[in-house]
């Protein structure tokens, strides 16, 4: 009573793929923090550094996952409870594992923000991990869109053909390799996605309209898809259209 705290846990999630502002907003809702701190602490590259995390911030360490806390407690006990809870998850097996790839941890982590800003079904994240793979590997550009999200100003909003261009690290239609760190943070099945892609050829997909993707090798077939793809929205808005005007009565 005198500290005005309580003395019962409260649950809160944090889903897989959100930023770190996005946290804070469900930290503040849910169990009182103070958002702004909470931010600041996370872009704080010396306490970054000091949680064994070698990285400029914590962005993409911050383990999604359903805790306990107690109502307000303080920031930064919150920040290294997250990512306590990510070194417990990223253990020496997997540690193992990105360095038979050649991969930083940062690199690892960047890599599965990516599978899981462009994921919607479980069983594709590997396949997707192994399309980025794949074009890594041949000095491809990477044009993953969650990137461009990440890198918009007034984001998040549908992605304009302008924003392709924009002059920014993390644009990925402009610049070869990874971005410099993770976009969001990604839970545990992107990130053994990004340790475990599937071996394939494919270097390109594209949103099949229900939820998936349709995979190609060839950038002719991945073509075919696109416009597959763009007549099947076409025809989708045209029905919509279609219903909206006979709700309305018009003819």
């Amino acid at each position: 009573m005198t500290e005005g705290k309580g003395v019962a846990l409260i649950s809160v999630t944090l889903p897989e793929g959100l930023q770190s502002r996005q946290q804070a907003h469900i930290l503040a809702r849910v169990i009182g923090i103070d958002s702004a701190r909470f931010v600041t602490l996370v872009h704080d590259e010396s306490f970054t550094h000091s949680l064994g995390i070698a990285s400029r911030n914590l962005e993409g360490y911050l383990f999604p996952e359903t805790y306990g806390f107690y109502w307000q407690p303080d920031e930064r006990d919150v920040v290294m409870r997250l990512v306590h809870q990510f070194q417990s998850f990223y253990d020496d097996s997997l540690q193992a594992r990105a360095r038979d790839l050649g991969w930083t941890m940062n690199q690892v982590m960047t890599m599965a923000s990516i599978v899981e800003g462009e994921a919607v079904l479980a069983e594709e994240r590997p396949i997707i991990s192994g399309v980025y793979q794949n074009r890594l590997r041949k000095g491809m550009k990477l044009e993953a869109d969650p990137t461009i999200r990440f890198a918009l100003e007034n984001g998040p909003r549908r992605i304009l053909y302008s924003d392709l261009h924009v002059d920014n690290p993390y644009n990925t239609y402009r610049n070869r390799g990874l971005p410099p760190g993770p976009i969001n943070n990604p839970g545990r099945a992107s990130i053994l996605a990004a340790l475990y892609p599937l071996q394939h050829s494919y270097l390109f997909f594209v949103a099949n309209g229900k939820g998936g993707h349709w995979f190609s090798s060839t950038y002719a077939e991945h073509q075919r898809f696109v416009r597959q793809y763009r007549r099947m929205r076409s025809l989708r808005q045209s029905g919509l259209m279609n219903d909206m005007a006979r709700k309305s009565g018009v003819r």
